[in-house]
């Protein structure tokens, strides 16, 4: 109902879904990301799936939706707390390769099943937005190695030198 409903908000600007603690399942987060293909003017979307059912293939269908998204310059996405691994990862690093125009993106994938693979997507693709301006990510209690967690902070201070960075491991 709620994807549907997105659909019709042709000029909405700014989406603010929070299904924190919910019962939300991977049909729902389809539905959220069919319905946030058709927002061509959005411009900041935030959404907390944290503590859901959701799974890779919810994330993925979220990641889809939010490339056609071509004047985004905010993103908050919050998966932390569910069954999200390496192919939702892929799917928002997909996502943000193809937003260029992105300023702010705050990503949590805390207590998921997000690996080394699917960390070094995002932070490669975090590296090629060339207007951001602040960064948060938050790949705590994941199986991302200690290694990784190392190479990505350093690749992300070096290359973003003008952007405020946080990592949360």
């Amino acid at each position: 109902a709620i994807g549907n409903g997105l659909q019709t908000l042709k000029q909405l600007q700014k989406v603010d879904l929070n299904f924190r603690y919910t019962k939300v399942y991977d049909a729902g987060a389809v539905a959220i990301g069919n319905g946030l293909q058709a927002l061509k003017q959005l411009q900041e979307v935030t959404l907390y799936f944290s503590y859901t059912k959701v799974t890779d293939d919810g994330a993925v269908a979220i990641g889809n939706g939010l490339q056609a998204l071509k004047q985004l310059q905010t993103i908050v996405l919050s998966f932390g707390c569910t069954h999200v691994g390496d192919g939702g990862a892929i799917a928002v690093s997909n996502a943000l390769q193809h937003l260029k125009q992105l300023q702010k993106v705050d990503l949590d994938f805390y207590l998921t099943r997000v690996t080394d693979h699917g960390a070094f997507k995002i932070a490669n693709a975090l590296q090629q937005l060339e207007q951001l301006k602040k960064v948060g990510l938050v790949f705590g209690d994941t199986p991302v190695t200690g290694n990784a967690k190392k190479t990505i902070r350093e690749a992300l201070q070096k290359v973003l030198t003008d952007v405020e960075v946080s990592v949360d491991w």
